[in-house]
């Protein structure tokens, strides 16, 4: 009956299997296609932030600006102006030099909790009011600290992280103001 049907095959079925091969070429490049956009949209969210082992390469989205705390030391500033990098915050470097820190702009004053998740060094975290005068300090904060929160006793409207002694080190304290500018951002 099988071979009958291939020797005496008529148009229409010609027709019908062409159309039903092209059909599943079809289903098979879609298919293609969403399982090559789901691993690309994972290899996407690997962390790229890493490619040297000497060190971190800053990703390409982070601005910076210069920070003057305590009137005389300068910082190369990272700034964290959306919820995905204040999210992330220093946790994506593996080190950072002695005149580097990390700035967390907010849009309202509040009591704004920090925690060392995911990081893998110790840090000062610095809190400012909207005059950019420091509130509170935590010093020296480790990542095994994870999974307790470091909350000021002021509100703030900015946070900046710096590497651990930053603040012993270049004798930043409660009260001091730190100047930056946020124009040049724009």
């Amino acid at each position: 009956m099988f071979r009958s049907f291939i020797l005496h095959e008529r148009p229409e079925d010609r027709r019908r299997n062409r159309l039903v091969i092209l059909g599943f070429i079809i289903f098979i490049f879609i298919i293609s296609y969403i399982i090559y956009g789901s691993v690309a949209y994972g290899l996407s969210k690997i962390n790229i932030y890493y490619p040297a082992d000497d060190g971190y390469i800053p990703p390409v989205h982070l601005r910076t600006i210069d920070v003057i705390c305590a009137d005389q030391n300068t910082f190369k500033t990272y700034v964290a102006n959306n919820e995905p990098d204040r999210e992330k915050g220093l946790s994506i470097f593996k080190k950072i030099n002695s005149d580097e820190s990390m700035i967390f702009i907010f849009d309202t004053p509040m009591r704004y909790a920090f925690w060392m998740k995911d990081m893998k060094f110790p840090i000062d975290i610095v809190w400012l009011d909207e005059n950019k005068k420091i509130v509170d300090i935590k010093s020296n904060l480790s990542p095994s600290t994870y999974p307790e929160a470091f909350t000021p006793e002021g509100e703030s409207l900015y946070v900046m992280e710096f590497r651990a002694g930053t603040s012993k080190k270049d004798n930043i304290k409660i009260g001091d103001t730190c100047n930056f500018d946020f124009s040049i951002l724009n």
